[in-house]
């Protein structure tokens, strides 16, 4: 599994999957509850026996009782299809530490998904590297893992949220959606495609990286910032004032999304890449309940 994820780890992931709002309509099999009755060995309920039911699910021990033949009804177990969505926009490469902690995060739920008989699809928004497409299996972990730590960020000007709206329709309908991202881009192009997720019945979960110093810049004096993805350029003195000022437009940005995630039913995690990646999932996201036993 490279550098993503430690041995250690894989092992104490063994013990979680993903946790899914929404009861499974996938069409193949797994090992999640569906909707669907079928042939699993967990028992639902009883039904009155009709012309041309099987009759070996006949249940002669209530006929004995009733004198009347039902048949059991068994839960049938489905796959859910999860889609892991990365951005690759050079602003998640500003720092090594950043894009290194974006790709682990894919590789935990590429786990999370693969080892639990669940199918995966990973696409890296932005990027020159191509989507792996949907698969499944235990077996195929280490390889969706190493095409992850080998996705290469985008090499243009090329923003998040309008690449996410033309690659918003590669989940299939039903399916959990994951978003890796800082979501430091136009928040209504990000809008436009969450809602063409939902318009799928996607559930979505947001993945918010962050640096400490993109919370919390801690620059002083006179700067020439330039934007990574545009390479604009703008003359800076920073002071508590701007500081402030900067702050609360952060706050602000950050506090529109989270109120249309929350609008629209979505989940939405901010990580810090000063937090190990162990707190970051046995505290954050398994206090969210997106993962459990």
């Amino acid at each position: 599994m490279g550098t993503l994820l430690s041995p250690v780890l894989s092992k104490r992931l063994a013990n979680f999957k993903l946790t899914s709002k929404r009861i499974v309509r996938g069409g193949h099999k797994g090992e999640r509850r569906s909707q669907r009755q079928g042939s699993s060995l967990e028992f639902s309920d009883y039904r009155l026996y009709n012309p041309g039911d099987d009759l070996r699910q006949i249940d002669w021990n209530t006929y004995a009782r009733t004198q009347k033949y039902y048949v059991k009804r068994f839960l049938d177990e489905q796959e859910l299809s999860v889609s892991v969505y990365l951005d690759c926009t050079k602003s998640m490469g500003v720092k090594d530490e950043k894009w290194e902690r974006a790709k682990q995060l894919a590789a935990v739920f590429t786990f999370l998904t693969l080892t639990n008989a669940d199918r995966l699809s990973f696409i890296p928004v932005g990027s020159p590297s191509n989507a792996y497409p949907y698969t499944k299996g235990r077996a195929m972990t280490n390889k969706v893992i190493d095409f992850i730590q080998e996705t290469s960020l985008a090499t243009g000007d090329v923003r998040f949220g309008r690449q996410l709206i033309k690659q918003a329709n590669q989940g299939r309908k039903g399916s959990l959606t994951v978003l890796i991202s800082d979501f430091l881009d136009d928040p209504a192009d990000l809008f436009s495609a969450l809602k063409k997720m939902q318009a799928r019945r996607q559930q979505v979960l947001l993945v918010q990286v962050l640096l400490p110093e993109e919370a919390y810049p801690d620059y002083i004096g006179d700067l020439q910032l330039v934007d990574i993805e545009t390479a604009g350029r703008r003359e800076v003195s920073m002071s508590p004032k701007v500081m402030n000022d900067y702050k609360q437009l952060f706050d602000k940005h950050l506090e529109t999304i989270q109120s249309f995630c929350q609008k629209r039913g979505m989940d939405l995690v901010s990580c810090s890449t000063a937090n190990s990646l162990e707190e970051t999932i046995f505290s954050s996201l398994l206090r969210k309940g997106w993962i459990g036993r």
